[in-house]
Formats: structure tokens, C-alpha cells, sequence
């Protein structure tokens, strides 16, 4: 029991759930172990590894250079029914309703692979919602991003900076440097993040390749980063919870009567 006094109101969490989101709240982050099996691990290592050579054969290493997406992986659902399955996992869900609502989309869905002594482009300071100077107060977006491989100093695991969701602006080099904590986490772990807090990749110095994937769901006035429902072409969207996490009810109507008849489907309960 900790003591205090002059305290008339105190944090009533309890479970292991409730802390987590106490943390999320406060501190902008929060790590949960032990979320995905070392089997599952595996898979997911593999299918990000296909589905990212893939990606570079089709828009070319050097072309990925020139925009600075090498080694980075985009929309792996729609080469990937695992990564479909992993967005919509309900243990996360559960964290992403309370934090979000019930009615959220999977803004994007990126697997980011840091290799050995190489610096990954998102090794600067950003936000998942960037170029915004501003906060909110309640979240627009949040995070859950798998760590497939161990985070840690040597393998180079997120930096983030405690409390930044709240502050509107990025702070100074001095107080970053003085703040900033490095993310501890052994594989199968999920960090859970506020999206307007700071963070960047760290230096991978191990002889290990160290992946994550990121999975970012929003409130749905936020567009998605890409068009999962055309690239998809009707699959899922036969499952009602598929049908809105991945953007299909949120697309923007073509027409008045595009518009009008979104609407009258969400009344009638028959959405076309």
C-alpha cells in the first residue's frame, strides 16, 4: 500500500488491463509481454520477409532508396491473411476500443525490418500523426506495434519520449536528450503508444536483424494512409468487424447519392 496524503482522488486500476491503459494514458506508452507465441513469431518473421521482397522487386531497390522506404514494408494484410489476422487480434482490439471507441479503422499497417549496423529512416524524431503542432484531449490514433524481434540497447529497440502526447510542439534537443528512454522488450511483446508521441528507431549494433510491425488505428475522420479497401477488393468485408476496421464503411462517397446511400444502409443494417 503506498501512503500519501492531500490526496482526495486516486487511480482506481487493478488489473493488469487497467494498468496499462493508466500507463498508456500517463506516460503515452506502455509495454504488454507475452502477447504472441514464439510459433506465431516465426510465421510473422517469415510472411514480413516475403512480403517486403516482394514490394522491393516490384518498386525497385533503388527507386524504395530514393523515398527512403527501403526495408520497410507496407499494407502486409493484402499480401498476407496472418498480418489481416494480427490487425484484428481481440486481445489488442480490447486495448484499441477503450482508448479509441467502438467505432475505429486500421489507419496503416507497416512492418519495419532494422538491419544490422545500418541506420533505418525512421531513426529521427516523429510522430504517427506528423507535421501537427497540436494536441488533443482525448486520442485521434493509437499503436500496437509487435515486437518480432528482441528490443533492447544493443539491437537498437524504440526510443520514445515520455508525456510528449501532451506537449504540442517537439521540445528541445536538451530536453530529449535528457528524457528519452529506450524500449525494453523481449519478442512477442507489444508496445502500445499514443500516436502523437515522439519516438524514433534506435541503432541496431547486434549482428541481428531486429523487425517490428506497426499497426496504427484512428478515429475514422482521419483518411488512411492507404486505400486497404480498393487494394482489397471486397475480401473481408463480408465479416461486419473486418468490413469497418479496414476502411470499407469510411471510404469517401463518389456521389450525393453514394453518400446517402451509406447512410441508409447504416440505418437499415444492409450496407452495399
Amino acid at each position: 500500500m503506498i501512503k500519501s496524503y492531500g490526496a482526495n482522488k486516486v487511480g482506481g486500476a487493478q488489473t493488469d488491463f487497467e494498468h496499462h491503459l493508466e500507463e498508456f494514458s500517463n506516460l503515452g506508452y506502455t509495454i504488454i509481454e507475452d502477447v504472441v507465441s514464439k510459433e506465431e513469431l516465426a510465421d510473422l518473421k517469415d510472411e514480413l520477409d516475403r512480403v517486403y521482397r516482394i514490394q522491393e522487386v516490384d518498386f525497385g531497390k533503388d527507386s524504395l532508396k530514393a523515398i527512403n522506404e527501403v526495408n520497410l514494408a507496407r499494407a502486409l494484410l493484402c499480401d498476407s491473411e496472418k498480418y489481416a489476422r494480427l490487425a484484428a487480434r481481440k486481445d489488442m482490439m480490447a486495448y484499441v476500443e477503450n482508448i479509441l471507441g467502438n467505432y475505429f479503422v486500421l489507419y496503416l499497417q507497416n512492418g519495419i525490418i532494422n538491419m544490422p549496423n545500418e541506420e533505418h529512416h525512421q531513426s529521427s524524431w516523429h510522430r504517427d500523426l506528423p507535421y501537427q503542432n497540436w494536441v488533443s484531449s482525448e486520442p485521434l490514433a493509437c499503436n500496437v506495434f509487435y515486437c518480432l524481434d528482441d528490443f533492447s540497447e544493443e539491437t537498437g529497440g524504440t526510443l520514445v519520449l515520455p508525456f510528449s502526447h501532451k506537449i504540442s510542439h517537439m521540445p528541445s534537443e536538451t530536453y530529449i536528450r535528457k528524457n528519452e528512454v529506450q524500449v525494453k522488450a523481449r519478442a512477442g511483446s507489444v508496445i502500445l503508444f499514443d500516436s502523437m508521441l515522439f519516438h524514433k528507431a534506435g541503432y541496431n549494433k547486434s549482428q541481428n536483424i531486429r523487425r517490428g510491425v506497426n499497426n496504427q488505428y484512428s478515429k475514422p475522420i482521419l483518411r488512411q494512409q492507404i486505400d486497404l479497401p480498393t487494394i482489397l477488393k471486397g475480401k473481408y468485408s463480408d465479416d461486419p468487424f473486418l468490413r469497418v476496421l479496414f476502411g470499407y464503411d469510411n471510404k469517401t462517397p463518389q456521389s450525393v447519392e453514394e453518400f446517402r446511400k451509406i447512410r441508409l444502409g447504416k440505418k437499415t443494417g444492409v450496407m452495399g
